[in-house]
């Protein structure tokens, strides 16, 4: 044989020319949803009619608040913490160690805390919320509040994800976390200088930042086996995060849906560069996958398409009410039902990726890898 070298190749040795293509792909991924994070604040933040239907809903969650559906929704959103959000941070890191693999448990604990800097960044970094007409005023300057909470929110998620963090993996966080906490105040200084016709951004939410970003590194750093119960572990937390912001009138539905197109951007580069390591690689077919497994993919497609089926139902109520009061509250059940709906999306199309995928132990050999033809 002229190359025995290429013959040693093994199973876990990827070509340079496959990591290159899988990188790419993850990396178009992450561009796309990246994208329509922009996307949702072009439509919902910066035009008129997506201004007046979450305006409708925040009105619509206000009329709520004597229910019990609020002050669960907002004990939840309280049980979010610093702490909570550090000791899930030391969970991902500890599977990831217990596993072998270090640089994955890396990737899944910067995932997490990566997005909830990212949401810091942008919620800083995107122009203020254009006011629409005096009727919207109040709504903007409502919606103030659910901004200072946010920003506290993240900025203590952030630093608690740095102390623990630190400890579990890597100083990596402590600096990102850091940078999101010192720009708190320059965020708070900028919104309290205004335009009368301004309002402060709250795109994306931080909660919902948190709770997806949690899964989605959860989601890199586990085996293919465990997907079944750690998904139905976390989804349920993840989806009621985003639902409890707009039914206990902490965000509007935008913020929310930014948040897990975030969370799912930032977990998809984090799979582009251990990619590029060599550190996964395409896995088993689809086909090869459990029966529990099967019926995951099958519950978690079937919630997405059942709650964003109800949110368009209640969405083309809101257009055909005539009453304000109709109006709010079909603008309110819509919005959750969309928030649920955009939040499992997210979440399934993380797991449709990671289950393609298969991690390795070790990055290949230098020596080993070929260069594809």
């Amino acid at each position: 044989m002229l190359y025995p070298e290429a013959l040693a190749v093994d199973r876990h040795t990827a070509t340079v020319g496959s990591r290159r293509d899988l990188r790419n792909r993850l990396v178009a991924g992450a561009v796309v949803a990246l994208a329509g994070v922009f996307m949702v604040y072009l439509l919902a933040v910066r035009t008129r009619w997506g201004q007046d239907f979450e305006n409708a809903a925040l009105v619509g969650a206000r009329d709520h608040r004597t229910g019990s559906w609020y002050g669960d929704a907002d004990r939840w959103l309280n049980r979010l913490t610093a702490e909570s959000f550090g000791v899930s941070l030391v969970v991902i890191a500890v599977v990831g160690l217990l596993r072998r693999r270090l640089l994955l448990a890396l990737c899944g604990v910067l995932t997490a805390a990566g997005t909830v800097v990212a949401a810091r960044f942008l919620k800083g970094a995107l122009p203020s919320r254009p006011v629409f007409g005096a009727g919207t005023a109040g709504a903007g300057q409502g919606a103030h509040t659910a901004l200072a909470k946010g920003a506290a929110d993240v900025a203590a998620h952030a630093a608690g994800a740095a102390a623990a963090g630190a400890h579990a993996v890597a100083a990596g966080v402590t600096a990102a976390a850091g940078h999101a906490a010192a720009t708190v105040h320059a965020v708070h200084t900028a919104h309290a200088a205004l335009a009368p016709g301004q309002a402060p951004n709250t795109l994306p939410s931080g909660h919902a930042a948190a709770a997806m970003g949690l899964l989605v590194g959860a989601l890199i750093v586990v085996s293919r086996r465990w997907y079944v119960p750690v998904v139905a572990l976390a989804l349920p937390g993840a989806a009621f995060a985003g639902v409890a912001t707009v039914a206990a009138d902490w965000h509007r539905v935008s913020d929310t849906i930014a948040a897990d197109l975030l969370a799912l951007a930032v977990g998809l580069l984090g799979l582009a560069a251990v990619s590029q390591l060599g550190l996964v690689r395409p896995g088993p077919s689809v086909g090869q996958s459990s029966l529990s497994q099967r019926l995951l993919y099958a519950v978690v497609l079937s919630i997405a398409t059942a709650a964003l089926a109800v949110g368009a139902a209640y969405f083309v109520r809101y257009h055909g009410a005539v009453s304000e009061g109709v109006r709010a509250d079909a603008a309110y059940w819509s919005a959750q039902a969309i928030a649920l709906g955009a939040a499992v999306t997210a979440a399934g199309v993380m797991l449709a990726v990671c289950r393609n995928l298969e991690s390795v132990g070790h990055r290949p050999p230098r020596g080993l890898t070929i260069q594809a033809p």
